[in-house]
């Protein structure tokens, strides 16, 4: 009989647990890569690439790309350049992105798994999104790791969005 619990311990132990292998096999979609993009938004693109390559449906709205429809957006600097794309899982009104990090962080990942995967980060930070901010009073936490050009936002312990950005 302990032989017999142990096992069905073991089991759903198992069963429960995802491993970035597993979340890589789940997305078939984009690929993020740290200091560069995602393909055909990139870093350093022109507005003008974005909306031929990327998508014709990217709108333009204060200094921002938007497409919400996939999950992403993309600021730009006064030169018409792509300077970081943000890549959302959890924003309101915004279809979940659909993809992952280069090393395997996607929607499903924790903290854990990105310190895991990243090592240790250039900072980190914590705060309580505003009653003003998308998922008000949600516990927010954020890493950088700016020598590789990406971040990544969790809120209340869920991955929320990652943001490529340049490397420093």
């Amino acid at each position: 009989m302990l032989r017999l619990m142990l096992l069905l311990c073991f089991t759903l132990n198992l069963l429960g647990c995802t491993s970035v292998v597993d979340q890589k096999q789940s997305y078939d979609s984009y690929t993020i890569t740290p200091g560069v993009g995602i393909e055909n938004l990139s870093l350093g693109d022109s507005i003008e690439h974005a909306t031929s390559n990327f998508s014709k449906d990217l709108v333009m709205k204060d200094g921002y790309l938007l497409l919400p429809t996939k999950g992403i957006d993309a600021s730009y600097n006064n030169e018409g350049k792509i300077a970081a794309v943000f890549l959302y899982y959890r924003l309101p009104k915004y279809k979940s992105f659909e993809g992952i990090t280069d090393k395997g962080i996607g929607k499903n990942s924790s903290i854990q798994d990105v310190y895991k995967a990243y090592g240790t980060p250039t900072r980190e930070g914590d705060s309580v999104v505003s009653e003003f901010g998308a998922m008000p009073g949600a516990h927010e936490h954020t890493i950088t790791y700016l020598h590789s050009g990406i971040e990544f936002t969790f809120w209340d312990k869920k991955l929320a969005d990652v943001r490529v950005i340049s490397p420093r």
